[in-house]
Parts: C-alpha cells; structure tokens; sequence
C-alpha cells in the first residue's frame, strides 16, 4: 500500500475516534443544562438557545464532518507536537510517524478537539460578527473536555475559558509588551497595551464563572481546576471577577487533603492580590499533617512576598503539634533573621531543643550558620545544646562551624569550649580535639592554653 493510502487510512481511522471522543465530550458537557448566553451577539441577529442537549450533539458532529480539510491540518500539527525527533532517522520515517500516531488515540483525538474548539471560540467572540450558534456547542464541548485532567485540557483549556471571561478570541491579545524606554517604539505617555490592560467581560466573566462553578461542583472538584486557577492568579484583572480566592477557600476546606496540599502551593501569590487570602491560610491549618507539610513547604516564598507579616505563620508552624511540619518549616528559619533579629535567635533556640532529632538536623544545616555569624558568642547556647546531644549528624555540623572559627573568631570559640567543659567535662571535647589535631597540628597547645586562661 502506498504512502498516500497509509496516511489516508489513518486519518480516517483518526476521525472515526475524534467523533467518539466528541460524542461523548458533549454528552458530559450538556449534563449542566442550561448553558450560559454567549458574552458577545449581533443586534440583528437574536440569540436563539439550542432545543436540546441531542439537538446541540448532532450540531457539534455536522460542524465536524463539514470542516473534515481542517481536521487533516490539524492532525499534520499534532503530528509535528507528538512525534519525536528520533522517528526522522528512521529508514522510513513517515510511516513509523503514522504508528506513533496511531497508538496514541485518545491524545490525538483530545487534541483536535481542542483544535476545533478554538476555531469555535474565535467565531463565537469575534467582535465584529460573533457567532452565538457556535457559542453553544463551544461552551459544552469546554465544559465537557475539562473533565479530564491532562496537560492539554491545564493549558489550553485554561486559555480558552481565559478568552471567555475577556470576551475576546483566543490568541489575540498575548504576546503584548508592557510599554516603556527599553522598547524601541516606545513614546512618552501612551496608554499600556500589555497585559495589564485587559479587563473581565461581563457577560465574558459570567459564561467562565459558570464554567469554573460546574468543575467546582463536580465530585470530587475536577483537578484540572487547580490548575486553571493557578494560572489565573498570574491575570490580576480575572482574580476578583471570577471569585479565585473564594473558590480556593471552598476547596481548600470541603476537598481532599491532595487537593488541599496543591492549593497550599497557590497561598504566597494568593496575598499579592487579596487580603482574604489570611482565611485561605487559616482554612489551610486547619487540615491534616499533610496539608500542613505542604504549607509549610511554601514557607520560604511567602516570608519572601509577606515579610514581617508572615512571622506569625512561622511561629504558628514551628509551634505545631506535628514533628514533620515543624521540621520543614525549619527550613524557613535563615529567612527571619533580616526581618526580626531579635526573635530569630528565640526561634532558633526553640528548634535547637526540640525533641525531634530530625528538626535539630535541619535547623543545624539550614540555620546555625547564620545565628554563629549573627552573633559568635553564642549567647542563647544553641551551639553548646547541639553538640552536647546526641545525634551524630547535627555534633559534626557543630564542629565544622567550631573549626572555622578557629581563624575569624578565636575568643569567641574559646569561651565555647569553655561552657562546654563546663557542663560534660574535659572528655565532652573529645571529637573536637580529634579533628582539631589533623587540621592544625601546631596551634593545639595556643588553644589549651587560651582555654585554660579562660576557665580560670
């Protein structure tokens, strides 16, 4: 057989796929009924609802089998994303593209479909001639393919339900620079025409409202969801139109603790852009361990963003009940000290003698460093409580410190040694000694004798 009948058997079969798989995306999209009204319409051409969710299926099939050229170019372009480069150094690389093709059914299937919902959309919002037929089976099929959670449907998807809520066909507004002197063309006092200028349609806002409610109300919440409104908080001008941080807040609280710890993830840009994100975080606390680790791993970018503000956050997540939330918010210690000197060091001590030896290990990786170097004299004993302890791991971190003190804090070190002595007796410097010996054989006798100065 030749080529040409291979690539035409397969984009038969391709399209006999692409059919089921919109038979039943619209299936799944017209269970919302009543769809929402079309944000845009022509005055001399009212809107007119379709008869039915069987009506609006047979409708969305004819508009497919009629744009079948369109469907041949679409699957060249999804055969340019999916195969491989390594296929091209095949003996024959056209036909092993088409096998590579045909494997993946359903990806190609799911991927046309967005291809033809774009051209839908685009006709749907044209501003000049909107199309309010096509707007309805638009609407489904969205509604429909976003009930499956894959790379396609978080990223496409969301640009679609995007050009929904702005009302404008998709793909013609990104790509924008934000004016200003480092652009060639860029005059004095023109109006920006980046990003920041969009504004939410209302009628727009309402149709990806509705959309975003259904995914919302699905059991349990569609997981795609998260990712759309991940994507969201970065388009400031959707947040409060499409109700993003109310929506986290909900699912956050009513959803399962995976999806709560993906949410936890939003929670640092979530405060950039309202206020209300402080019940976001308290709905967050008030989950499970998991959710708090997930938390507290987002710990550093949102001391970062907040600053002084969020030591509240940092106290309430080194206090908890849980030694694994405490030690990954440990981490997040080095990033106080610039914000609150004082209480850093009472923060460290409180990980420093903390009954986990697995947050005494993290604070002494993370932290201990910056506390020496904020003050070598140790006044809090964070060093002297770490090495007297028992864990192998946190007494070596100690002693690297200790040992490069040698040269930049000398008395500093000795008055450590000392309190040392003190508290184990001169055998509790045993492993000091031993690696002290090896690094700085000639100075051992200054040190014993500075020490025993000192102790006098």
């Amino acid at each position: 057989m030749s080529d040409w009948h291979e690539q035409n058997h397969l984009s038969q079969r391709l399209f006999e796929r692409t059919k089921e798989a919109l038979a039943t995306a619209m299936s799944r999209g017209c269970e919302d009924w009543p769809l929402p009204a079309p944000p845009l319409s022509d005055d001399d051409f009212p809107v007119r609802p379709p008869d039915g969710p069987e009506r609006l299926s047979e409708i969305a099939l004819a508009l497919l089998e009629a744009n079948r050229a369109t469907f041949d170019q679409s699957l060249e372009q999804i055969g340019e994303a999916l195969v491989p480069h390594r296929l091209s150094l095949m003996a024959n690389p056209e036909r092993e593209s088409r096998k590579w093709l045909e494997r993946r059914f359903p990806e190609v299937a799911e991927r046309a479909l967005f291809a033809r919902l774009e051209i839908l959309l685009s006709q749907a919002l044209d501003p000049d001639v909107p199309d309010s037929d096509r707007w309805w089976v638009a609407i489904a099929l969205l509604n429909g393919l976003s009930a499956k959670d894959s790379p396609v449907a978080r990223q496409q998807g969301y640009h679609l339900m995007e050009s929904i809520a702005l009302a404008l066909p998709p793909g013609s507004w990104h790509g924008g620079a934000e004016p200003g002197p480092h652009l060639l063309d860029w005059q004095e006092g023109r109006e920006a025409g980046g990003s920041q200028t969009l504004r939410a349609h209302s009628g727009g806002a309402f149709a990806a409202g509705w959309l975003l409610d259904r995914m919302e109300e699905a059991d349990p919440p569609r997981p795609v969801l998260v990712e759309w409104l991940d994507l969201a908080l970065a388009r400031s001008t959707l947040v409060q139109p499409l109700n993003i941080l109310s929506r986290l807040i909900r699912m956050a609280g009513d959803g399962d603790n995976l999806l709560a710890c993906r949410i936890a993830g939003l929670l640092p840009r979530s405060w950039d852009l309202d206020p209300a994100a402080i019940s976001l975080q308290d709905t967050l606390l008030s989950r499970g361990e998991n959710v708090r680790c997930a938390l507290a791993g987002s710990l550093d970018e949102i001391v970062q963003r907040r600053g002084i503000a969020a030591l509240p956050l940092v106290d309430r997540l080194m206090s908890d009940e849980s030694a694994a939330v405490v030690r990954i918010a440990t981490g997040s210690l080095r990033l106080v000290q610039t914000l609150d000197p004082d209480g850093f060091l009472n923060r460290c001590l409180q990980a420093a003698h903390h009954d986990d030896a697995g947050v005494q290990r993290r604070f002494a990786q993370t932290a201990l460093r910056d506390c020496v170097q904020l003050d070598p004299t140790d006044p809090k004993g964070l060093l002297i409580a770490l090495w007297t302890g028992e864990d192998e791991v946190v007494r070596s971190r100690v002693r690297e410190l200790l040992l490069h003190m040698v040269e930049d804090h000398p008395e500093a070190l000795t008055g450590i040694l000392a309190r040392i002595i003190q508290m184990t007796g001169p055998e509790g410097l045993e492993d000091f000694w031993r690696v002290y010996r090896i690094r700085h054989p000639d100075q051992e006798a200054e040190l014993q004798e500075r020490l025993a100065e000192h102790q006098v």
